[in-house]
């Protein structure tokens, strides 16, 4: 599997019809612009589009009244709308008046509401007090102070009064933990017993009762309540105003809402467009496979022209990435991303990824009954809440079921099943040696796409040079059977041949490297310009590739020793546990398997990034990102 094949396309036409050009052949079509000024450099008088775009302010103002109606962004097909720009704005300032109005007004009345509410609530606690209000606000040799104290503290509070002739304090009633009620004190007492009352954690309650203090607390909450019942009223008729509103107006706010969107991103493109002499000229990246036909309906517009170059022949400006569909692909894509996005000509590595990845966790994690759990798990985070990890615990937990049956444990027993018991006899032994032959043939199979991937992309270097080319291919494949055949066969092949051939001429090659592709692609400046530097920094080069060749094959015991220890943890919890103990049982399997899926998955994760894409992926490439509108997505 790789990336799709990608062609340049170059459009022109007369100046005046480049929206055409956006809107036919560009907006929701598989095309990924590119900036004309910057690809055509080269092109004198070449200048950018640089007129405001007249959708966008309508546009703001349709998505403002949508949302003031409660309407979520959606399309509707706008084919058949051809309006003129004019009536659209005179269409949503209307509109817009009458619900600004309606809504000015709902918000007078929901203030009413709410004050009112707030008011009736304070005046509550003051119910008791049968006085006007009037006597209590306009004393003039008292200072009056509503509001509520904690119980724990108003024995401390009347102590202090009946001490003091300068204040007193009257209950207006109790609710939870609350004493409320006023304190009266002089006036040039009033700073002092104010701090004193804070002291005590008393909560001073501001009421606010403009045009209600003529009449005793009880009087004015009944007429409170009374505005409130008919601000609530009028509230109600709003409502059915604003859904009356949302039922003629919808459909055609959504209409005029799409053809905005459509009009305003179509001319946002504008801005990677130039013009020079009266036509204009874009340029991007369409798929290989769809050249043909795109060249047909370009050249079907009457003015345009279109001509289309392929990727080796553009140097400055590298095509994006479009990764193909795949099952398995789909699913581990998110894991290639953390690593970047294959450049063009790369091998495509999420099939690999999937494979390898899915393998080895089972490999580490071999149990038919956690293995089981987790497949239950990763469904139930895709389904429910569309997590993408999720489709990969499960896979994962299939992989791991299935080593289960090879391993012959299921929720750690390995007593229900025959298998391959890694803790018997010598098999810890040969667990070991499997994960590090594992790793030789994935660090193999890395080396062979990294010699695929250098002759895709006509890298010399790449292809037969470097240590993951057909010299490092060589080395490490003369290495790894020699000692193959010197411990397993008894046969030393290590002879004076075949180190020259297979070990000291690829590490001359690796060595050099530079000027051997200098020298391929004739290129005169082959030699070092210091021979000294050259042979010193070719050794340390030297040094570093033989030792990721022995870090990264040794890196792959991890593969054994996680199945070791999983089976190690999994016979402890048997020990602790004891005979008939589930509650213990079912409580150590939920820890080790939530443990070891985490520890695990690091752990392949780090094998794939370190011990194989290092061997022969770059990244850096970029996606392909055609104009596709979506109705539904509304910046805030």
């Amino acid at each position: 599997m790789s990336v799709e094949a990608m062609t340049m396309v170059t459009i022109s036409g007369p100046e005046d019809m480049v929206n055409t050009a956006i809107q036919s052949l560009i907006i929701n079509k598989e095309f990924h612009p590119e900036n004309a000024i910057k690809v055509l450099s080269g092109m004198k008088e070449l200048v950018p589009f640089d007129s405001p775009n007249p959708y966008s302010e309508l546009l703001a103002k349709a998505m403002e009244i949508s949302s003031s109606l409660d309407i979520n962004p959606d399309y509707r097909d706008f084919a058949q709308f051809k309006p003129v720009l004019q009536d659209v704005s005179a269409y949503l300032d209307g509109l817009n008046s009458r619900i600004s109005k309606i809504k000015e007004e709902q918000e007078e009345k929901s203030i009413i509401v709410r004050n009112n509410k707030l008011v009736i609530e304070q005046l509550g606690h003051f119910s008791s007090f049968n006085v006007d209000l009037s006597d209590l606000f306009t004393m003039k040799y008292l200072k009056f102070h509503f509001g509520r104290i904690p119980i724990e503290t108003y024995r401390e509070c009347l102590r202090i009064i009946d001490e003091r002739p300068d204040v007193y304090f009257v209950m207006s009633g109790r609710v939870d933990h609350w004493i409320y009620g006023a304190y009266f004190a002089q006036p040039e007492a009033d700073t002092q017993i104010e701090s004193i009352f804070s002291s005590l954690g008393f909560e001073r309650i501001h009421i606010d009762i403009e045009g209600n203090v003529q009449t005793t607390a009880n009087e004015a909450i009944d007429r409170l309540k009374a505005e409130t019942a008919d601000a609530e009223k009028r509230l109600e008729e709003i409502r059915v105003e604003l859904d009356s509103i949302k039922k003629d107006d919808g459909d055609k706010l959504l209409l005029t809402y799409s053809w905005l969107r459509f009009m305003s991103e179509s001319f946002d493109i504008c801005s990677y467009a130039g013009r020079r002499h009266g036509k204009f000229y874009i340029i991007g990246w369409i798929p290989e496979k769809t050249s043909e036909e795109f060249l047909k309906k370009c050249e079907s517009i009457k003015g345009f022209g279109c001509f289309l170059t392929s990727p080796k022949e553009i140097k400055d400006t590298p095509p994006p990435v479009k990764m193909k569909r795949g099952f398995l692909s789909d699913i581990y894509q998110p894991f290639l991303e953390m690593y970047g996005l294959p450049s063009y000509g790369e091998i495509d590595p999420r099939l690999f990824m999937a494979i390898t990845y899915t393998v080895l966790f089972g490999i580490m994690f071999g149990d038919v009954g956690q293995g089981l759990t987790l497949v239950a798990a990763g469904l139930l985070l895709w389904k429910l809440k569309k997590l993408w990890l999720g489709r990969v615990v499960a896979l994962c937990g299939l992989s791991a079921a299935a080593m289960g049956f090879v391993y012959g444990s299921v929720f750690g027993n390995e007593e229900l099943l025959h298998g391959f018991k890694v803790l018997e006899g010598g098999n810890t032994m040969k667990m070991l040696l499997v994960a590090v032959a594992i790793g030789v043939v994935l660090i193999i199979i890395c080396m062979i796409m990294n010699i695929i991937t250098g002759i895709r992309q006509r890298d010399i270097k790449k292809a037969l040079f470097s240590p993951n080319g057909v010299a490092g291919f060589v080395l490490y494949m003369g290495m790894a059977v020699g000692v193959v055949f010197q411990y397993f066969k008894g046969y030393s092949l290590f002879s004076a041949p075949y180190i020259i051939c297979v070990i000291v001429m690829p590490l001359f090659i690796i060595f050099a490297a530079a000027p051997l592709t200098k020298l391929l692609t004739g290129q005169k400046d082959w030699m070092p310009k210091s021979i000294g530097m050259f042979i010193t920094e070719g050794f340390f080069e030297l040094f570093e590739t033989i030792l990721s060749y022995v870090s990264n094959t040794v890196s792959f015991l991890r593969v054994g020793a996680f199945a070791i220890s999983h089976a190690g943890m999994m016979m402890v919890v048997y020990l602790l546990s004891g005979e008939g103990n589930i509650i213990g049982l079912i409580f150590g399997n939920a820890l080790v398997t939530l443990l070891e899926t985490v520890l695990v998955c690091i752990q392949v994760l780090r094998l794939e990034y370190y011990e194989m894409f290092g061997r022969f992926y770059e990244g850096g490439g970029v996606k392909f990102s055609p104009k596709i509108i979506n109705y539904k997505v509304t910046e805030k």
